[in-house]
């Protein structure tokens, strides 16, 4: 903000002119508190870098460049002065040049001291008035944001502290953040849920929405559109829940609305989601309240939102959900067991689809449900492993595997492709395990690769996720040759390597090869080459 207090810079190489325009106008009358000189327009321009000038007074025809130069560079830099020039000319090109450059006034010399002051006066007012409009716009724009954030807090404050739903407090809290509700206005709180992944292959998770993307201005731009200031205006909205892509929204009803009229508004908003933002979403509409009554119906739509279970794009309003005592009835495991052993992913995969549709439309399936449903598909799927000695808890590790199980219960979608990826990664890599060549050669390139790590049999065994005595087993009968006694053998060939064409102290090369114990090292290199390391090395370089 502009002080009431001004600067005046006076730029003339006429060293007179400018101590006469020092001395004798009456600066302190005219509210101008330091008055600045400059005798070319380097040296303003330095001063204009350093210091606040509201007023510049300059000659315009000087030796070292001419004052609409200056001007106009003052106007490049984005300084906010008002501008009078000085000349002895009256020249119609400076004059044109000096409005195109938005200077205050143009006047000819010999100055007459008492006109230039009644021009610098108005030169001042405008100033005043100029800095009256901007405080203006930017008090509007501060009020703006101000009362949006204010707004935000409000919600914030509102919907999850239970001390305001007394009314009297509810007044205190709408009066301490300047939010004009009134408690006759009716709102409606809709929760949304988005998906911002695919599965890509069983192996690839690719995310529609960036990590750094402003999701929440996204959403209220598009809730915007959907809606296009009908039946609605949105009020609030915020992420909330445990789920990183889950969102809370309140909407301010407009007058006769309800939100069963607001549904198709809503159904539009999910499928600008899809098309705009290559997202799959789910939408939860509660029951339209006072605002007073907003928290105990926000509530309300959270925890019945917990418990739907359906597919994804789906609206949902909470008047119409109706509770039932469901009870668990398993689906046909001996079928499902048939499909695996089998290896029909498909027929597999298509007798759970049926199996949940068949739920959902008997109104029977909730998130216990479903969780319990998930944990007999699980127990299947184990047990298929375990039977052909896979190491279960280990193949289902990592980014991939984590994320379907954390939101396997969010949706059917969801449900579902948790299930077809262990079927589909269990036979696929019970395909790999019954290829026992595959196998073994998997821990040979191992062994060969690692052969300085711990290679136990049960940090093999973990390598291709199968049981230690399965590998051991395998590897024996298609090698001819023990785990342990292949894993001795190449150790002691990259010794016998090191020994002959390096010059490394026999300790050194024990470590290397993956023995810290020397001892141990030298009694499994004798037995295999019937030399001690120091022999070996002795006879092939005599």
């Amino acid at each position: 903000m502009r002080s009431e207090i001004m600067n005046v810079l006076i730029v003339d190489d006429d060293r007179f002119v400018v101590t006469a325009l020092e001395k004798k106008m009456n600066w302190n009358a005219l509210g101008i508190k330091k008055i600045f000189t400059a005798n070319n327009i380097r040296q303003a321009k330095k001063l204009l870098e350093k210091e606040k000038v509201d007023l510049l007074i300059s000659d315009i025809e000087m030796p070292q460049g001419s004052g609409l130069e200056l001007l106009s560079w003052i106007r490049l830099e984005g300084y906010d002065l008002q501008a009078i020039f000085l000349t002895n000319f009256a020249d119609f090109n400076y004059a044109q040049k000096a409005i195109e450059l938005q200077s205050f006034e143009y006047y000819l010399k010999p100055i007459e001291f008492d006109k230039l002051e009644l021009i610098v006066k108005k030169a001042i007012m405008k100033l005043k008035a100029s800095q009256s409009i901007d405080d203006a716009v930017k008090m509007m724009n501060y009020r703006q944001q101000n009362k949006e954030t204010l707004q935000k807090q409000f919600w914030y404050t509102y919907l999850r502290d239970t001390n305001f739903s007394k009314r009297e407090n509810l007044l205190e809290l709408l009066e301490m953040n300047q939010v004009n509700y009134s408690l006759e206005d009716r709102f409606i709180p809709f929760y949304i849920a988005l998906f911002p992944y695919r599965v890509k292959d069983y192996q690839e998770l690719q995310m529609s929405i960036q990590p750094d993307a402003d999701i929440e201005n996204s959403l209220i731009e598009l809730l915007k559109i959907s809606f296009n200031n009908r039946f609605a205006d949105i009020e609030f909205l915020a992420q909330y829940g445990r789920n990183e892509y889950e969102y809370l929204a309140c909407f301010k009803l407009n007058q006769g609305m309800d939100s069963i009229e607001g549904s198709l508004y809503f159904n539009h908003f999910i499928m600008t989601i899809n098309n705009l933002l290559n997202c799959d979403i789910q939408c939860f509409l509660g029951n339209n309240a006072l605002l007073e009554e907003l928290p105990q119906a926000t509530q309300e739509l959270e925890e019945k939102k917990e418990n739907i279970v359906d597919f994804r794009n789906k609206l949902f309003i909470v008047e119409n959900l109706i509770k039932n005592d469901n009870k668990y009835a398993e689906p046909p495991l001996y079928l499902l067991e048939h499909y695996l052993e089998s290896e029909d992913k498909l027929s597999f995969a298509n007798k759970c689809y049926q199996y949940t549709v068949e739920l959902l439309n008997q109104n029977a399936l909730d998130l216990e449900i479903l969780n319990r449903l998930r944990q007999d598909l699980t127990q299947i799927i184990y047990a298929y492993l375990k039977r052909k000695e896979i190491l279960a808890n280990k193949l289902f590790q990592g980014k991939m595997a984590d994320l379907l199980l954390s939101q396997s219960l969010r949706s059917i979608d969801d449900f579902l492709c948790y299930i077809d990826y262990l079927v589909e990664v269990s036979i696929s890599y019970s395909k790999f395990a019954d290829s026992k060549e595959s196998v073994v050669t998997t821990l040979q390139n191992y062994i060969d690769q690692n052969y300085e790590e711990n290679l136990s049999r049960n940090e093999l065994a973990k390598v291709v996720y199968l049981s230690p005595d399965y590998i051991a087993r395998i590897f024996k009968k298609e090698t001819g040759i023990s785990l342990v006694n292949y894993i001795i053998r190449k150790r002691v060939e990259i010794a016998k390597d090191l020994l002959k064409n390096t010059d490394l102290p026999i300790h050194l090369i024990s470590s290397k090869v993956g023995y810290e114990n020397y001892s141990y090292f030298t009694k499994l290199f004798k037995k295999e080459t019937n030399y001690t390391p120091v022999e070996y090395r002795r006879n092939i370089t005599s």
